[in-house]
């Protein structure tokens, strides 16, 4: 697979057709080992994990950039129609994640963008709408019970500070201790709510 699969440019689709012109990074590199199955083709609902997140925001987004990295290829496939997905390899992934973040960043095509990851299923669009409807900054995160989650709303400074940052060693939470951060109060636990054992699941 190439280092990227591109498809139809988003800003492009966005005017008229209901999504915002802003894309979203979902960084799908990594093995899963804690989980001690790949979890982006797991089952849930009627689709997987992955494609579940994907979809709901695709229902906010313009697009979504999608960092692939372990079993890349899996995920090509499961994406490979639909257009307003854009695949990009990561051949660093063994880094970690803020090598995928830094790899998808590069590939971000709107000046704000959102950040979510790739075992969050729960979270629903209604998140991102309002996440947009705040006062701008450059990270904006949704709250619940004191604890900062996902997706979190990035300014273009986000996007320059991330390439600029060292690849091994650079952080998002190293960044946000920089920049100007504005917090949502959430209703739910939905934006901390990830998979990492079967029992998640359920």
């Amino acid at each position: 697979m190439g280092a990227e699969m591109s498809q139809t440019p988003p800003g492009a689709e966005a005017q008229g057709a209901g999504w915002e012109d802003v894309e979203c990074l979902v960084p799908g590199a990594g093995r899963s080992q804690r989980m001690g199955s790949w979890k982006p083709a797991l089952a849930f609902g009627e689709s997987t994990i992955i494609q579940t997140v994907v979809s709901r925001a695709l229902q906010v987004c313009a697009g979504v950039v999608l960092v692939t990295g372990y079993r890349g290829t899996e995920l090509a496939l499961l994406f490979r129609d639909v257009p307003r997905v854009r695949l990009v390899e990561n051949p660093d992934w063994p880094r970690g994640m803020f090598s995928s973040i830094r790899r998808g960043i590069a590939r971000v095509r709107t000046g704000r963008f959102f950040v979510m990851l790739g075992d969050m299923p729960w979270t629903a669009p209604e998140v991102y709408r309002a996440l947009l409807q705040c006062a701008p900054a450059d990270f904006v995160f949704p709250v619940f019970d004191g604890k900062r989650g996902h997706p979190v709303l990035c300014s273009a400074r986000v996007k320059d500070e991330v390439l600029r940052a060292d690849p091994v060693s650079g952080s998002m939470r190293e960044i946000a201790s920089r920049l100007a951060v504005r917090e949502l109060p959430w209703e739910d636990d939905s934006i901390h709510r990830d998979i990492d054992t079967m029992e998640d699941l359920a």
